[in-house]
């Protein structure tokens, strides 16, 4: 079993590269893997509320059915504190399984031995 790191830094802007990296992520949980998301940049939008949703592309799966398989499977996703905060966002805006975080915790999970994948 490998210990993955998934950062996603698009969400809206990128349909396609958003979705394909939940999609990725969540395959990778089914199969086993340990798995957590980091989302920075834009990629925050995603563990908000309503916006996974919004993702359209022509995989397998919905990006929302990815984000729930992810979850499911005890896959953890953070959203980057900072870039959460310069979007305003309100506290009560992140979606289930989420959990905003400051960047400490993205040097633990490197320091932890993950493999670090770039979307």
């Amino acid at each position: 079993m490998a210990s993955l790191l998934y950062v996603l830094q698009h969400s809206t802007e990128e349909p396609d590269r958003a979705a394909t990296g939940l999609f990725a992520a969540a395959a990778a949980a089914r199969a086993g893997h340990d798995v957590a998301l980091w989302l920075s940049g834009e990629g925050v939008r995603l563990g908000v509320d309503g916006v996974v949703e919004t993702l359209r592309e022509p995989l397998p799966e919905t990006a929302l059915a990815s984000w729930d398989a992810l979850i499911a499977a005890d896959g953890q996703a953070y959203l980057d504190r900072a870039s959460y905060e310069r979007r305003q966002y309100a506290d009560d805006a992140v979606r289930t399984g989420a959990q905003v975080v400051g960047a400490e915790r993205l040097a633990e999970l490197l320091a932890e031995g993950r493999a670090a994948v770039t979307l």
